[in-house]
């Protein structure tokens, strides 16, 4: 049971791209059986009068699920591209049952910059709304006779473009976590100069969203008891009661983030505090980048540093893992085709810790991570050091 145990605490990796950890959290699953149930009896069922067998209504409900979820992965891969272009790495994205979401390494370091990602994500979304409206359009246009096919790929095209665009108008509410928060607290931020206040109004406006939707879930609760209808009102109360509570819960945590990121931050004197990471951390560290081929790496790098595991940076900026134990397992013959990111882990949040991290934070850290190392990382993202548990033991 332990494999299962281990499934339901920790997102699933399911896939990899442009260098992004792609992740599933064990929540998905179960909303995307329900999102495909709802779909098929209340958009095409209910939609075509119940002309076809349920089997049918359940295949397409299935399509439009999978094509939602690769239009949230676009909306989150959004995200993580612009935040690139704004020199920021993303750990991975991680889709769950209220949606998904980019985690980035560091914070934006300017209100422009954090616009630019904020936006990127509705951009995305509005863009392929329109993508499948044109889809829509140009099967209603040549599709000769309507059979069942026809309408059903007309249907699907109409609530996946009715649903991104949902999706757009919705995360453009401004308040935190929302896409439309980030917004508001970069043009607040912009304004005040101070990054700390616009997160805290931007805060207060999601949690103003959060108890709008709360009191709308129980509005439909009561009115559906009310007019007879309690099953069906209930599900889209219960939906949004657990929306709301999402909202507010994630408002207040990015608040806190800010908060206690503004409280550590360092100061001006030239050595870091006693019982931190930066306090115990290897220094200078020795990175890989990741464009280099494997016998380079090892020609450059591994002939003069004898270490088991490399941290992959660029710029300062951290991409992924190399352990030697995984080379090992890689032919000769592929050393001079095959580059470092080719071979390299991806990140998560379990192999690196900030600079302002406690020892005690450390360890726990070490103790969950698959390598029992460590890349320290400073307030922007850039890679300062390395930890392991030789490095805490002789800090003892």
């Amino acid at each position: 049971m332990r494999w299962l145990k281990n499934t339901l605490q920790r997102p699933l990796v399911v896939a990899q791209l442009f260098n992004i950890p792609i992740k599933v959290d064990a929540t998905w699953l179960p909303m995307a059986l329900l999102h495909t149930w709802l779909v098929a009896q209340f958009w095409f069922a209910r939609g075509l009068g119940n002309a076809f067998p349920l089997w049918v209504y359940l295949f397409h409900g299935l399509i439009a699920t999978a094509l939602l979820f690769v239009s949230i992965l676009v909306h989150e891969l959004a995200h993580a591209l612009v935040a690139r272009m704004e020199g920021l790495q993303t750990y991975d994205i991680q889709l769950h049952i209220f949606g998904g979401w980019a985690r980035l390494v560091g914070e934006p370091r300017h209100a422009l910059s954090e616009l630019r990602i904020a936006v990127a994500g509705p951009a995305s979304s509005f863009l392929l709304a329109v993508i499948f409206w044109l889809c829509l359009l140009a099967v209603n246009l040549f599709a000769g006779q309507r059979d069942l096919a026809a309408w059903m790929t007309i249907n699907t095209f109409l609530y996946l473009a009715v649903a991104n665009l949902t999706l757009a108008i919705f995360n453009l509410l401004p308040g935190l976590p929302l896409d439309g928060g980030r917004a508001l607290r970069a043009w607040l931020w912009h304004r005040r100069k101070d990054v700390l206040s616009a997160t805290k109004t931007a805060k207060q406006f999601g949690v103003a969203i959060a108890y709008m939707l709360i009191s709308y879930g129980l509005f439909l609760f009561i009115s559906g008891a009310w007019r007879g209808t309690l099953w069906r009102d209930t599900l889209a109360a219960a939906w949004l009661l657990a929306v709301g509570v999402y909202l507010m819960n994630a408002a207040e945590n990015d608040y806190r983030f800010r908060l206690q990121q503004q409280t550590q931050a360092p100061s001006n004197a030239p050595t870091p505090a006693e019982g931190t990471a930066g306090a115990v951390m290897r220094t200078p560290v020795v990175s890989v980048e990741p464009h280099i081929t494997i016998s380079e790496f090892i020609d450059r790098t591994l002939a003069q540093h004898r270490q088991t595991n490399f941290p992959v940076a660029s710029g300062g900026r951290l991409h992924g893992i190399l352990a030697l134990e995984r080379l090992r397992a890689i032919p000769k013959e592929q050393w001079e085709r095959l580059a470092i990111r080719d071979v390299m882990s991806p990140i998560d949040e379990t192999h690196f810790v900030t600079v302002r991290a406690s020892l005690a934070h450390v360890a726990h850290q070490l103790e969950h991570n698959e390598f029992h190392w460590l890349a320290v990382i400073d307030a922007e993202g850039q890679l300062v050091g390395s930890v392991t548990k030789e490095d805490l033991r002789a800090a003892a």
